[in-house]
């Protein structure tokens, strides 16, 4: 058996992977036309995230991957407006099972932190926003769960409009309690409420190490019957590895872009759960995990 060299040929294994673990189906229709499997499709919008192409570049460059085009089965390249329409119908939720999917290839998580950032939804330069003063730029709030140690996303939760960080957590902690099993949950003043502490406490059975509003407040003039817990065990230098998320989401603009291109919610919101898979399987890849799978050829081959 040939060892596989190629960085994008182990992506695609990754991919190909993902998708069975989250049982995504290899056509959406019994009446699909089946030239080009949701396999292929998916895996043509990673490896755009990583080679920071438009869809019309990334056929192009395609065209003279003659080695990458064998592997996958394309004999035939679909036109990159297809690419496009295929995003614009591809269910959100189909990519979080694929992020949640990452379960089976990471180990179980002890330390998890929480957070938000913003990805730009334009290119304009800051140098002319400031002279024409423009002062609020559009962008799309992401709230990331990050395994500290691993630095891989876990889970997201997007929204296209700014909303307090406290809304997006009990829907992220509610399921992670449903996958992971951490020990100590990380976030910063931001999600100091009393529900958060007790969503750690009693769903997630962890340990909320959340850095509280107004540390000279003493205890008994304090609110919330879950936050008094953790004041007086509150360890600082321990906190400090909360900002490991920071790097992980440092990482992710660095490597794969600030903004996004896409112009429709739908479109931008699959844009950013793909940079976030192709973020993930770079990670696994530094870390030497590749797997050696065994493929039927029926979901590798295009018709």
């Amino acid at each position: 058996m040939n060892i596989i060299v190629n960085k994008y040929k182990k992506v695609a294994d990754f991919v190909h992977e993902l998708c069975k673990k989250a049982q995504i189906p290899l056509y959406f229709s019994k009446f699909s036309n089946k030239l080009y499997t949701n396999y292929s499709h998916i895996f043509l919008l990673v490896y755009r995230q990583h080679r920071h192409f438009t869809y019309e570049e990334l056929m192009n460059d395609l065209s003279d991957n003659l080695s990458l085009r064998a592997y996958l089965g394309l004999n035939k390249l679909p036109h990159y407006t297809a690419l496009i329409k295929f995003t614009q119908k591809l269910p959100s939720k189909l990519l979080h099972k694929m992020l949640v999917a990452f379960k089976h290839l990471v180990e179980q998580p002890e330390q998890v932190a929480l957070d938000a950032t913003g990805l730009s939804l334009d290119n304009a330069s800051p140098h002319y926003c400031k002279r024409i003063g423009l002062k609020k730029r559009p962008y799309l709030k992401a709230s990331f769960l990050v395994d500290i140690k691993q630095y891989i996303i876990l889970l997201a939760k997007l929204r296209k409009k700014a909303r307090h960080d406290t809304k997006d957590a009990l829907p992220i902690i509610n399921k992670l309690c449903q996958h992971y099993q951490p020990s100590i949950f990380y976030a910063d003043r931001g999600y100091d409420a009393n529900y958060v502490f007790k969503a750690v406490f009693e769903k997630l059975k962890a340990y909320p190490l959340i850095l509280q509003k107004r540390l000279d407040v003493p205890k008994h003039r304090r609110k919330g019957e879950y936050r008094k817990l953790t004041v007086d065990e509150f360890d600082y230098g321990e906190y400090l590895q909360r900002n490991k998320v920071e790097t992980t989401m440092s990482i992710l603009k660095r490597r794969h872009g600030f903004t996004i291109k896409s112009r429709h919610v739908k479109c931008q919101k699959a844009e950013t759960l793909c940079r976030i898979i192709a973020h993930n399987v770079e990670r696994l890849l530094r870390q030497g995990k590749e797997i050696i799978l065994t493929f039927v050829r029926i979901t590798r081959v295009s018709y």
